[in-house]
């Protein structure tokens, strides 16, 4: 089995974070030269409150990524940023305004239709995935009775995770998997735990959770997805790729992978993210990504108690993470500020997405390489610097 196979959406061992459709107020760019040493023209207090996150961003660069973006949206204005290079072979720089793989960001898109289903009584929360799709996990220690929707959307199922299958190769860049196969990749490995007897990130949960939207739809989960969110929050740059390998349009950085420093820098742009599917598979960009994440923690995508059903946490034993909720996670950062959101990691791509309980402070960061193995966070500092100011 491939190390790196096993950790491309693992995307928990990074720091999980967890008005108008149309922002009408002014919108501040600040584009990074291609060089590190970029300096502004912009003397606004927002340049100056940004300081210390644009010194944080310039860090992240120094754990091996090629470039960095990130957005902002608090208090109706926007604030953007970008350096480093988008393109290793031109140095074409980053910029703030292209389009990247979200990785498991997606999934907070799928809990958000799955919840939205619930409130409409279509589904409980507490129904099992016998239930649903009866038969489907069954078998080598697994019983679909005992496995809820709530422990599949929290990672307390025991579901295991399926890239650790040594039949899972996602360094196949072209390869098509379907969500059927996905699954049984996962349920040939026996259950991590006793359902709701501890807790393990699953992505095999997550693509099974895209079955579920589809059986009581009718309609596939990118198509719900699209219809409850996309359309109506107009997200003009946010796209359900299915098994497309491409990122639409020229507006986004190349994708690179090196898991270690005596690897070679590989260019994986045009990447087929089926293995991703419901659990990973999204391409979005920061502006879009902040929309969302104002609307859903300002209760404008869900119901008062889906919203604090998917508020409720349950603890993940690992430290920096104080809580996982349904298909979202708590940051408590020293000062006392909860951040709400997910991160996402996927081969060429690292995201994180996410802001305060109520919406008004967003912030989303992606970096053009899913970074080296067991190299440090790159958005703790990033994150306390924002959300600190």
């Amino acid at each position: 089995m491939k190390i790196r196979s096993q950790i491309t959406f693992a995307s928990l061992a990074l720091l999980l974070t967890g008005s108008s459709l149309l922002y009408t107020s002014p919108t501040s760019i600040v584009k990074a030269e291609p060089t590190q040493n970029v300096s502004s023209s912009l003397q606004t207090s927002t340049q100056q409150d940004h300081n210390s996150v644009k010194q944080a961003m310039r860090d992240t660069l120094q754990l091996g990524f090629p470039g960095i973006l990130a957005k902002t949206f608090e208090g109706g204005k926007k604030w953007g940023y970008a350096t480093g290079v988008a393109n290793l072979s031109t140095k074409k720089p980053m910029e703030t305004d292209y389009r990247f793989r979200i990785g498991s960001v997606t999934k907070t898109f799928t809990a958000t239709v799955v919840l939205q289903l619930a409130g409409e009584n279509r589904l409980n929360l507490d129904d099992s995935i016998e239930k649903w799709l009866p038969g489907v996990i069954q078998g080598n220690g697994y019983n679909g009775e005992q496995i809820t929707i709530r422990q599949i959307l929290n990672h307390t199922s025991g579901i295991a995770e399926y890239s650790r299958s040594k039949d899972a190769d996602f360094m196949d860049t072209k390869k098509t998997y379907t969500a059927e196969e996905i699954v049984k990749l996962g349920i040939s490995l026996p259950p991590d735990f006793v359902p709701g007897k501890g807790w393990s990130y699953s992505n095999t949960g997550y693509v099974l959770l895209g079955i579920l939207i589809e059986k009581v739809t009718g309609n596939s989960y990118a198509e719900e997805i699209e219809n409850r969110i996309i359309e109506p929050l107009e997200l003009q740059d946010t796209f359900l790729p299915g098994n497309s390998s491409v990122i639409p349009g020229t507006k986004h950085a190349r994708g690179y992978s090196q898991p270690d420093e005596a690897s070679e820098i590989k260019d994986v742009t045009y990447y087929n993210p089926s293995a991703g599917s419901s659990a990973g598979d999204m391409i979005s960009d920061a502006d879009d990504l902040n929309k969302f994440f104002s609307y859903l923690l300002g209760g404008k995508l869900l119901k008062g108690q889906q919203l604090k059903e998917m508020l409720t946490t349950v603890p993940v034993g690992r430290a920096g993470i104080d809580g996982y909720g349904l298909g979202i996670s708590e940051t408590k950062l020293p000062n006392g500020v909860s951040i709400w959101g997910h991160t996402g990691g996927i081969l060429g791509f690292s995201t994180i997405a996410g802001g305060t309980l109520g919406g008004n402070h967003t912030l989303v960061v992606s970096l053009n390489s899913l970074g080296r193995d067991n190299s440090p966070n790159p958005f703790k500092n990033i994150l306390l610097a924002e959300f600190s100011k």
